[in-house]
């Protein structure tokens, strides 16, 4: 399973830009400049795609793009 391109994918319908110029290790927010709901959102589909329960306070780890994909990584494998 290739998390990070999948992870991508999920991203690519919550932003208005193509993913791949999205800076992986840049701010969270800045590098997807998405709001706080829509990040809940990303979220839940996330946990859905992947089967995996992220508990909220988890997401204070997730600083860069390069995080979630880490993360969603050590739960998957």
């Amino acid at each position: 399973m290739d998390v990070k391109k999948e992870f991508l994918g999920i991203l690519q319908d919550y932003v208005d830009f193509p993913v791949e110029e999205v800076d992986t290790e840049a701010a969270f927010k800045a590098a997807s400049g998405i709001d706080s709901f829509v990040f809940i959102e990303m979220i839940a589909a996330i946990e859905d795609h992947f089967g995996i329960t992220i508990p909220n306070a988890d997401l204070k780890s997730f600083n860069t793009i390069s995080d979630i994909i880490r993360y969603i990584e050590a739960r998957v494998n």
